[in-house]
């Protein structure tokens, strides 16, 4: 670039960069006279100042035009376009020598680079000075141009966020009307945008969950809350559910009035699918739990009335056995022998030897009879007993069976009675000592069949484990007493004991140390536990030790006492 070329020749440079007033070019120089303020004012302004002849030389430049450029005092005439921005500078000195042959007000735009590479953008106006020169100025628009660069940014990025976002968003007016979705949420409900464009939100919610929906959105707007986190279902295209978990908030432009929402949705169906089969699970293993609490009981029960069956049987066979072995058909010969005597009777009496032993024979029969009828009665009454027992226990089991889910008030005493009671009969078989503390303690409210299953399960698997300890003084406690939440029952048994490894998993599904158990009896009791709002837990001191299992139970039901 050369001045011939351009015509952007400084002829007049100051030695500093601050000259004097007087010193001024014209137009300038006239003005700096006038009023060597307003000549200050070009030398200080924060934009560039130059002007030039109408041949295209510059006469005049102030310092700021010297700093964008990096110019020194004495520099050469095309100085000024090294610090133009090598991509814009065949450009601009082609725009300047055009502007040059055609002299006409114009701007331009370019940049510039510093040595240590930072960019600055500017913009130049050139306009006629009055005296048949030019006069421009160049203004750093930098920021500007920052400014709507990071506004660009932030567009491009909302953009993307929005469009490519694996979460459903949906902006709607208070009204619910949709102002603008991202495609997920079309993907979502199977819709395409047309089809979906101004229609509302309630048109796509499930008719059940309409009034919930309703009520937070009302809240949000009403400004009783700062969003609304909650779980619905949407109508899909193919008219399938679709659950989604959203969170709606409201948008302000710069602090004011809301003037739309914006939800997030996400898909939560195959968790709900999770739920609802777990649900099902759950329930199918607490109505397994209540079959084999039944069952539990029933067994017990089976095997308290087959004990009293032996001793019906036996009391009957000792009855049959003294009836056959009865004197009483001797009655009958007697009888038939005195018949046949007839008149002579009492001479067969008085003289005949066989007449003569008659009164010692009935005297001996009279005290067989009483013996026989004595033993008979004490038998009989032995078979109404054990009958009466098997009666009242299967009375028992049938009350419980019936009671099943139904709260009742009762005496703890009595609920531990019971399961001591459909196990009488194996106490006595294996030799166990059964022991009571019983502390006063108000009754309680509840499933009575619940708790029996606990306990009954708990007093049979203390009395194996006091029979598999192989121990002479088998002993059985339980222990009455008040607890901070309730009652406390324990029952406490001298038997083999736990090891700590096992007590972690006592109570898990599957897991038992007897080769013939199942491993569901203390899991399903501490399920039912659970169900009517107490615990059921064990301690022990480990092999050979004992157990105690303690179960804590609340005064009223676990629905009251959570009210």
């Amino acid at each position: 670039m050369t001045s011939q070329s351009i015509g952007r020749t400084l002829t007049v440079q100051a030695e500093a960069d601050d000259p004097p007033a007087a010193s001024l070019p014209p137009p300038f120089n006239g003005l700096a006279r006038a009023d060597a303020s307003s000549a200050a004012l070009l030398e200080c302004a924060p934009v560039a100042i130059y002007r030039t002849d109408a041949a295209g030389n510059m006469t005049y430049s102030n310092p700021e035009y010297r700093r964008i450029f990096a110019l020194e005092p004495g520099h050469s005439p095309d100085a000024w376009a090294r610090r133009v921005h090598r991509d814009d500078r065949a450009r601009m000195e082609q725009a300047w020598a055009e502007f040059c042959l055609d002299p006409a007000p114009s701007r331009f735009a370019y940049r510039t680079q510093a040595e240590d590479g930072a960019i600055r953008h500017f913009s130049e106006q050139v306009v006629p000075d009055g005296g048949g020169g030019w006069v421009g100025t160049i203004a750093d628009f930098t920021d500007l141009v920052t400014t709507r660069d990071n506004l660009r940014k932030a567009e491009t990025l909302y953009r993307n966020t929005f469009d490519q976002a694996p979460l459903g968003i949906v902006y709607a007016d208070r009204g619910g009307k949709f102002l603008r979705f991202n495609a997920a949420f079309c993907a979502m409900l199977g819709f395409s945008s047309d089809e979906l464009a101004g229609a509302n939100i309630g048109d796509f919610t499930c008719a059940e969950d309409a009034v919930r929906v309703a009520a937070g959105l009302l809240s949000l707007w009403n400004g009783d809350v700062q969003f609304v986190d909650l779980e619905k279902r949407y109508l899909r295209k193919d008219g399938s559910m679709l659950w989604v978990r959203t969170s709606t908030a409201l948008v302000r432009e710069d602090g004011g009035p809301p003037e739309y929402s914006v939800e997030f949705l996400r898909d939560i169906s195959a968790r709900k699918d999770t739920d609802q089969e777990l649900e099902r699970v759950h329930k199918q293993l607490m109505t397994a739990s209540r079959q084999a609490g039944m069952a539990e009981v029933a067994t017990n029960v089976l095997h308290n009335v087959g004990n009293i069956l032996n001793s019906v049987n036996i009391s009957a066979s000792l009855v049959i056995e003294r009836v056959k072995q009865s004197k009483g058909p001797g009655v009958s010969r007697l009888a038939a022998l005195l018949q046949e005597k007839g008149a002579a009777a009492a001479e067969f009496l008085a003289h005949d030897e066989r007449g003569k032993r008659i009164p010692e024979y009935l005297t001996s029969l009279g005290e067989q009879l009483a013996s026989d009828q004595k033993m008979t009665l004490e038998e009989l009454a032995s078979l109404r007993d054990n009958l009466e027992h098997i009666k009242d226990t299967v009375a028992m089991q049938q009350s419980y069976a019936k009671l099943c889910g139904v709260t009742e008030t009762v005496a703890v005493a009595d609920l531990v009675e019971d399961s001591l009671r459909l196990n009488a009969g194996a106490f006595v078989r294996h030799g166990v000592t059964l022991h009571r503390e019983f502390s006063e303690v108000p009754p309680i409210t509840v499933d009575k069949h619940k708790v029996l299953q606990i306990l009954v399960n708990l007093v049979r698997n203390a009395k194996y484990a006091c029979d598999e300890s192989g121990r002479a003084d088998k002993l059985l406690t339980l222990r009455i007493e008040s607890a901070p939440a309730g009652v406390r029952i324990c029952v406490i048994d001298n038997g083999v004991g736990i090891p700590p490894e096992n007590i972690p998993r006592l109570f898990t599904h599957g897991f038992t140390t007897r080769a013939s158990g199942h491993g569901f009896g203390l899991h399903s009791g501490a399920l039912a536990a659970q169900e009517l709002g107490g615990t059921l837990r064990v301690m022990s001191d480990g092999p050979g030790r004992g157990a105690t299992f303690i179960l804590e139970l609340p005064c009223t039901p676990a629905e009251t006492a959570r009210a």
